[in-house]
């Protein structure tokens, strides 16, 4: 019956399958699939599928809180099919904020619990660092990884880098320029964090409520909302 399910589940998912950028597997994500039941399948063509299956496995292990299963199963489904965005993305922000929970309970020392969050974040952030090789730049990268900075790392000022570099890339959403700004503001830069702000003002358009242009105008006033994380989903 698994089989069944498994090939219907291929001939579906095989529009989205040739819809994605054809991309050559590397030696690396060929020898991280040996021995793990996936070569054959995506040598086969069948890319998403194979990664839709380690997703799923993933996200079983995810539900018994088993760290190392999870962590290896998103592992296997980007070396599967590293084109799609949700898996880099809803993929270290279990590593980074999932991860460290499960290893830590309430009476753990807040030495151990930075120790923690420190690694997990460190392996979120290598993990996403792969993803800009393997699957190509992309802003959503860098906004990941800025905020895993901003929310793990507590390093401020990696974290205004990665938003400022996502914002310097092509179709990049307006609110990685207006967290860059925040940034600076909190890291006693308000000169230049006014810079910037007045710097993207004139892009912004009065008339595309994403651009959020009153929100640009009430920083450079002195005001700005906090910003929040980002949220995972399986």
């Amino acid at each position: 019956m698994t089989f069944v399910l498994l090939l219907a589940a291929a001939w579906l998912l095989r529009p989205v399958e040739q819809s994605l950028a054809p991309a050559p597997l590397r030696v690396e994500q060929l020898t991280m699939l040996a021995g793990r039941g996936g070569a054959l399948g995506v040598l086969g063509g069948l890319r998403s599928a194979v990664a839709g299956g380690f997703w799923l496995k993933a996200n079983l292990a995810w539900e018994r809180r088993d760290a190392p299963a999870t962590a290896a199963l998103i592992e296997l489904t980007v070396a599967a099919d590293e084109r799609p965005l949700y898996f880099w993305l809803n993929g270290a922000r279990i590593l980074a904020y999932d991860l460290p929970e499960w290893r830590l309970d309430a009476t753990a020392p807040a030495a151990v619990r930075q120790k923690v969050n420190g690694d997990c974040a460190q392996t979120a952030l290598a993990f996403l660092e792969r993803g800009r090789r393997w699957h190509g730049d992309d802003a959503a990268f860098l906004i990941e990884m800025g905020g895993i900075h901003l929310h793990r790392t507590g390093d401020l000022e990696a974290a205004a880098r990665c938003y400022r570099q996502a914002a310097e890339l092509p179709g990049a959403p307006y609110y990685a320029a207006r967290i860059h700004g925040e940034l600076l503001r909190q890291l006693g830069r308000p000169a230049e964090a006014l810079a910037w702000l007045r710097h993207i003002l004139p892009a912004l358009p009065a008339d595309d409520p994403a651009a959020r242009r009153d929100v640009v105008l009430a920083r450079i006033a002195g005001n700005g909302p906090k910003i929040a994380r980002p949220r995972r989903c399986l």
